[in-house]
């Protein structure tokens, strides 16, 4: 367990208002692996289950609407278009948030100057 840091007694203008709580030793949720590993396990059997419930779609069990005007855009009645679809969206975010990061990143000394 770690120590208790006490803040520091000096009239530092940089660290006003800065809070330090202590640690009250309590076990939380997310301190466990255990509990990482069930939350990301149920996380994953959703993701699939949804994606198995997209099929139905395809059995024409229950209608799926197209684009209004027909043949806009027929790819959306694939299989799993819609789940592939937010993951590629995603993961294109993460990749130009990681360039748009080299772009607006300032030094570590920025507001010390």
């Amino acid at each position: 367990m770690a120590d208790i840091v006490s803040p520091p007694k000096d009239n530092d203008p940089d660290r006003e208002g800065i809070i330090l709580l202590e640690d009250d030793g309590r076990k939380h949720l997310w301190d466990n692996p255990a509990n990482v590993k069930r939350f990301l396990k149920g996380f994953f059997i959703i993701c699939v289950l949804l994606f198995l419930l997209d099929g139905l779609f395809l059995a024409h069990l229950v209608h799926k609407h197209l684009s209004f005007e027909s043949d806009t855009f027929p790819l959306e009645g694939w299989l799993g278009f819609f789940s592939i679809y937010g993951f590629i969206a995603c993961a294109l975010i993460v990749l130009l948030a990681k360039q748009l990061r080299k772009v607006v990143m300032r030094s570590e000394d920025y507001y010390d100057k």
